[in-house]
């Protein structure tokens, strides 16, 4: 049996913090949902229901990432409001086709790594006054690999239905260290 999921890297905490409280800011401003910060790396992905093991040796053996800002964008589509554009790092791109290739039955959709800041339908002067406010930081550091679900299967625009069914973290922080 199988079941569908989101695969996001979850940030640090201390990163997690700092984009949250643009993500609340946000949603307090446009009444958009909360949500926690992430990057997808694999979106409705069918999975067998013994995931987690699987899961838990991909984490184990996927250092910490470390994301370079590539500015800000926008657009009509749901899940890409307003977001930053985040660095194709290689140890992503190996993360997502190690993810790919543990169910191949899954097709890969064309990758473009982000962090979203709201989730709403907004018009593009909207979209662009918000990024004309936004400064972030040049640099994020993503160290937890966790799957989330809809309550609902396949309801994704149910954002707050969004369960995190499970979470690992990455390759240790002393791995992270010596590889910087």
């Amino acid at each position: 049996m199988t079941q569908e999921v989101s695969l996001w890297l979850v940030p640090q905490p201390g990163d997690s913090i700092y984009l949250k409280e643009i993500i609340n800011q946000l949603a307090a401003q446009y009444q958009a949902p909360q949500f926690s910060p992430h990057v997808t790396v694999a979106g409705r992905l069918q999975v067998s229901d013994q995931f987690q093991a699987q899961l838990s040796d991909l984490a184990f053996t996927t250092p910490i990432l470390q994301l370079q800002t590539q500015g800000l964008d926008h657009s009509s589509e749901l899940f890409r409001t307003v977001y930053i554009c985040t660095s194709l790092a290689d140890q992503l791109v190996t993360l997502r086709q190690r993810v790919y290739a543990l169910w191949p039955e899954n097709i890969a959709k064309p990758f473009m790594p982000h962090i979203s800041f709201i989730y709403k339908k907004l018009t593009a002067p909207e979209r662009q006054a918000i990024i004309q406010g936004l400064s972030v930081k040049e640099t994020f550091i993503f160290d937890t690999l966790t799957v989330v679900q809809p309550q609902q299967q396949g309801d994704w625009t149910a954002l707050e239905t969004w369960q995190k069914l499970e979470h690992w973290h990455l390759a240790n922080q002393a791995a992270f260290e010596v590889n910087n």
